[in-house]
Protein backbone atom coordinates (compact mmCIF):
# COMPACT_ATOMS: atom_id res chain seq x y z
CA UNK A 1 0.00 0.00 0.00
CA UNK A 2 1.54 3.48 -0.64
CA UNK A 3 2.24 6.10 1.88
CA UNK A 4 -0.70 8.32 -0.28
CA UNK A 5 -3.26 5.95 0.22
CA UNK A 6 -2.59 5.85 3.87
CA UNK A 7 -2.54 9.57 4.27
CA UNK A 8 -5.52 9.58 2.69
CA UNK A 9 -7.41 7.03 4.90
CA UNK A 10 -5.15 9.09 7.84
CA UNK A 11 -6.64 12.63 6.70
CA UNK A 12 -10.67 11.43 6.35
CA UNK A 13 -10.17 10.22 9.95
CA UNK A 14 -8.69 13.42 11.35
CA UNK A 15 -11.22 15.53 9.46
CA UNK A 16 -14.29 13.37 10.78
CA UNK A 17 -12.35 13.70 14.13
CA UNK A 18 -13.40 17.07 15.08
CA UNK A 19 -16.27 15.93 17.81
CA UNK A 20 -13.27 15.25 19.79
CA UNK A 21 -10.98 17.88 19.35
CA UNK A 22 -13.40 21.34 19.07
CA UNK A 23 -14.65 19.73 22.65
CA UNK A 24 -11.22 19.44 23.83
CA UNK A 25 -9.76 23.34 22.89
CA UNK A 26 -12.81 24.31 24.25
CA UNK A 27 -11.91 22.70 27.67
CA UNK A 28 -7.94 24.10 27.62
CA UNK A 29 -9.36 28.01 26.53
CA UNK A 30 -11.84 27.52 29.79
CA UNK A 31 -8.71 26.34 32.15
CA UNK A 32 -10.21 27.51 35.38
CA UNK A 33 -13.95 27.08 34.37
CA UNK A 34 -13.18 23.62 34.28
CA UNK A 35 -12.21 20.99 36.76
CA UNK A 36 -8.68 20.53 36.93
CA UNK A 37 -8.66 17.06 35.74
CA UNK A 38 -10.37 18.08 32.06
CA UNK A 39 -7.59 20.06 30.94
CA UNK A 40 -4.84 16.97 30.85
CA UNK A 41 -7.21 14.96 29.28
CA UNK A 42 -8.45 17.68 26.79
CA UNK A 43 -4.40 18.09 25.74
CA UNK A 44 -4.42 14.16 25.52
CA UNK A 45 -7.40 14.45 22.91
CA UNK A 46 -5.41 17.58 21.15
CA UNK A 47 -2.12 15.65 21.54
CA UNK A 48 -3.73 12.39 19.79
CA UNK A 49 -5.23 14.32 17.50
CA UNK A 50 -2.31 16.34 16.61
CA UNK A 51 0.17 13.40 16.06
CA UNK A 52 -2.95 11.49 13.62
CA UNK A 53 -2.12 14.87 11.38
CA UNK A 54 1.46 14.97 11.53
CA UNK A 55 1.82 11.52 11.23
CA UNK A 56 -0.50 11.58 7.71
CA UNK A 57 1.87 14.39 6.58
CA UNK A 58 4.69 12.24 7.25
CA UNK A 59 3.01 9.68 5.06
CA UNK A 60 2.56 12.11 2.20
CA UNK A 61 6.45 13.46 2.65
CA UNK A 62 9.09 11.80 0.61
CA UNK A 63 10.20 10.30 4.31
CA UNK A 64 10.58 6.62 5.19
CA UNK A 65 7.81 5.05 6.72
CA UNK A 66 10.09 4.43 9.80
CA UNK A 67 9.69 8.57 10.57
CA UNK A 68 5.81 8.32 10.95
CA UNK A 69 6.26 5.23 13.01
CA UNK A 70 8.56 7.37 15.51
CA UNK A 71 6.34 10.15 15.20
CA UNK A 72 3.02 8.08 15.95
CA UNK A 73 4.44 5.92 18.68
CA UNK A 74 6.49 9.21 20.42
CA UNK A 75 2.75 10.89 20.38
CA UNK A 76 0.97 7.89 21.54
CA UNK A 77 3.33 7.59 24.52
CA UNK A 78 2.34 11.42 25.35
CA UNK A 79 -1.49 11.44 24.76
CA UNK A 80 -1.41 8.29 27.25
CA UNK A 81 0.60 10.14 29.81
CA UNK A 82 -1.97 12.44 29.25
CA UNK A 83 -4.79 10.51 29.63
CA UNK A 84 -3.44 8.40 32.96
CA UNK A 85 -2.87 12.33 34.96
CA UNK A 86 -6.12 13.11 34.25
CA UNK A 87 -7.63 9.85 35.33
CA UNK A 88 -5.70 9.86 38.15
CA UNK A 89 -7.01 13.91 39.06
CA UNK A 90 -10.43 12.26 38.30
CA UNK A 91 -9.74 9.94 40.99
CA UNK A 92 -8.64 12.76 43.41
CA UNK A 93 -11.29 14.44 42.62
CA UNK A 94 -13.89 12.42 43.19
CA UNK A 95 -12.29 11.15 46.42
CA UNK A 96 -12.36 15.03 47.56
CA UNK A 97 -16.01 15.65 46.67
CA UNK A 98 -17.11 12.46 48.75
CA UNK A 99 -15.11 13.53 51.76
CA UNK A 100 -16.82 17.03 51.21
CA UNK A 101 -20.36 15.27 50.73
CA UNK A 102 -19.73 12.98 53.79
CA UNK A 103 -19.24 16.15 55.77
CA UNK A 104 -22.45 17.63 54.77
CA UNK A 105 -24.29 14.33 55.24
CA UNK A 106 -23.44 12.57 58.10
CA UNK A 107 -24.05 8.96 58.49
CA UNK A 108 -27.46 8.17 60.37
CA UNK A 109 -27.05 7.06 64.23
CA UNK A 110 -30.02 4.59 63.47
CA UNK A 111 -29.34 0.97 63.42
CA UNK A 112 -30.09 -0.86 60.72
CA UNK A 113 -32.66 -3.25 59.98
CA UNK A 114 -31.50 -6.95 60.95
CA UNK A 115 -30.57 -8.92 58.00
CA UNK A 116 -30.18 -12.60 57.50
CA UNK A 117 -26.60 -13.19 57.19
CA UNK A 118 -26.55 -14.93 53.44
CA UNK A 119 -28.26 -10.82 52.76
CA UNK A 120 -25.66 -9.05 54.43
CA UNK A 121 -22.47 -10.83 52.47
CA UNK A 122 -24.26 -10.53 49.56
CA UNK A 123 -24.94 -7.29 49.83
CA UNK A 124 -24.44 -3.98 48.16
CA UNK A 125 -20.45 -2.57 48.18
CA UNK A 126 -20.32 0.23 49.44
CA UNK A 127 -17.76 3.01 49.11
CA UNK A 128 -15.96 4.17 51.74
CA UNK A 129 -12.88 6.52 52.79
CA UNK A 130 -10.17 3.98 52.19
CA UNK A 131 -10.95 3.82 48.87
CA UNK A 132 -9.53 7.14 48.17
Amino acid sequence: MSHGVLALGVAVICVSGHVWYLPACIDLRAAQDRPESRRPAAAAVLTGWATAGLTMLLLLAPFTLWAAVVVGSAGLSATLTLAVRSWLLRRQEQCEEAARWAALLPVSTVAPARRPDSARRAGPARHTEDDC
